[in-house]
């Protein structure tokens, strides 16, 4: 007699438990996830896991795609001032060849000046050389005052 109440507690009522614990549990799940019904406690524990790697790869691929567009808008960022860095240089360059030609015509006009101003001077000191010299004449003929 005690073998059959162990047998029927162990087997028959697990059975019977088992059964009532997965009606339970099929009915939450079904409120929970609006009429799908689980197999068993396991099977939804898997189909959870399943569910959460997708979610976790699909989040994975945004944050790629995300992380791909900052990137690419840095790249072009850095294209842009390059851009504009080089643009500025050659400006700065070409200023730098015009003030360069500008100041070779003022150093030429320059030279042009003084080689016209030290003309003069030796024109000059060459007729106070001649006006001394006729002075010395003059003076030698008695001519002076």
């Amino acid at each position: 007699m005690q073998d059959l109440k162990d047998v029927t507690n162990n087997v028959h009522y697990e059975n019977y438990r088992s059964k009532k614990l997965a009606a339970l549990t099929c009915k939450v799940d079904a409120s929970k996830s609006k009429g799908q019904l689980t197999k068993s406690p396991l099977a939804q524990m898997e189909e959870e896991r399943r569910e959460h790697v997708m979610k976790m790869k699909k989040m994975e691929a945004e944050m790629e795609q995300v992380f791909d567009m900052k990137v690419k808008e840095k790249k072009q960022k850095l294209k842009d001032s390059e851009a504009e860095l080089e643009r500025r240089h050659e400006q700065m360059k070409r200023n730098l060849e015009a003030q360069y030609k500008e100041l070779e015509e003022r150093r030429r006009v320059h030279e042009d000046e003084k080689a016209n101003w030290e003309a003069q001077q030796r024109v000059l000191e060459q007729q106070k050389l001649d006006a001394s010299k006729t002075m010395e004449k003059n003076k030698k003929k008695g001519k002076i005052f």
